[in-house]
């Protein structure tokens, strides 16, 4: 059986990953307030 270490920091596949969440919620928000008010969806989903 392998154990691997505990890390307090993250791998760089998590600050990646977590860097494209950021650039999509940013996206997202964009989007929402670039079609409000409106009674349709933006046409990016």
């Amino acid at each position: 059986m392998s154990e691997q270490p505990e890390h307090d920091e993250a791998t760089e596949e998590e600050i990646a990953e977590a860097k494209q969440h950021q650039h999509d919620d940013e996206k997202v928000d964009e989007w929402e307030e670039e079609s409000f008010p409106a009674s349709d969806p933006p046409a990016n989903y």
